[in-house]
Order: structure tokens, then C-alpha cells, then sequence
């Protein structure tokens, strides 16, 4: 009898004490703050890119809006766009799959709408931004879409 009394004191101060509650908190709160890091980098680097394609596409309808309008200006338009850089420098990974469309003439304003009548240049920049982190659980075969569309009046040479 006096056995089960030790046995039974011996378990009421078990399930009392506290030690190792710090280790089982982290324990089973580290793969939660794994995963916070890991999304707040994938997210940081999918606003990067983002901010980078709108700067891109804004500076190409810019270019485009002082020019003729010829194949050749559509290119480095479309080199801008991918690159940041009239000559086409080197592109970024997720730039190098984008598809650009470059519509020269969207539509048209008269002169009722502004000073002098002209045309609208429309570019539409479509990427695919891959996961890196979190390939995994698509393979790195899918991203999160990015499509950015920009107007501009053409003012010409």
C-alpha cells in the first residue's frame, strides 16, 4: 500500500512540473517559424519582380512613345521590358519566358479629347514568376503570374 502512495505522489508531482516546457514550445513552434521565413522570402522576392517588370514595361512605353513605331524600336522595346537595358543585357531567370505584346495602336483620341489627336501604345508584359523555395510542392513547372499592361499616348519624333 505504501508503494502505490509513492507512485501515485510521484506522478501528481510529474504532471506539476514544469521542466522542458520551453523545449516542447519550441519544439513544436520552430517548423512554424520556418515556414514564416520561408514565405516572407518568396514573397519579398516576388514583390522585387514585380516591381522590376512595372519599371520595365514603364520605361519601354516611355521609349516607345518618342519613336517611329518600327519593328526594330518594338525590339528594344521588348529588350527593355526583359532587361531594363535598351542593348539587351543579360535577363533575369523568370524574365527570360515572357511574353510581350506590344500593340501600337490600341486605339485613338481626337482632339476633343486632348490638344492634338494621335494614337495609343499599349504594352502587355505576361511572366511567369517560379517559386524557388517552395518548388517542391509544384516541381518548379507552375509560378504566380505577373501581367502588367501600360498606355501612353504617342507623342513621335
Amino acid at each position: 500500500m505504501k508503494k502505490a502512495k509513492g507512485n501515485i505522489r510521484h506522478r501528481r508531482r510529474f504532471l506539476r512540473g514544469n521542466d522542458g516546457s520551453v523545449t516542447i514550445e519550441t519544439v513544436v513552434l520552430f517548423p512554424v517559424i520556418l515556414a514564416a521565413l520561408a514565405f516572407s522570402f518568396e514573397f519579398g522576392r516576388l514583390f522585387i519582380a514585380h516591381h522590376t517588370t512595372v519599371n520595365n514595361v514603364r520605361a519601354a512605353v516611355r521609349y516607345l512613345s518618342r519613336s517611329d513605331l518600327t519593328a526594330a524600336q518594338q525590339d528594344t522595346a521588348r529588350a527593355i521590358v526583359r532587361t531594363g537595358q535598351p542593348s539587351g543585357a543579360t535577363a533575369p531567370d523568370w524574365m527570360t519566358g515572357a511574353n510581350i505584346t506590344i500593340t501600337p495602336s490600341q486605339s485613338t483620341f481626337s482632339d476633343t479629347d486632348f490638344r492634338t489627336g494621335g494614337q495609343v501604345i499599349r504594352i502587355q508584359a505576361e511572366v511567369n514568376f517560379p517559386l524557388s523555395l517552395f518548388g517542391f510542392i509544384n516541381d518548379g513547372r507552375t509560378g504566380v503570374p505577373i501581367t502588367i499592361v501600360e498606355d501612353i499616348r504617342h507623342i513621335g519624333d
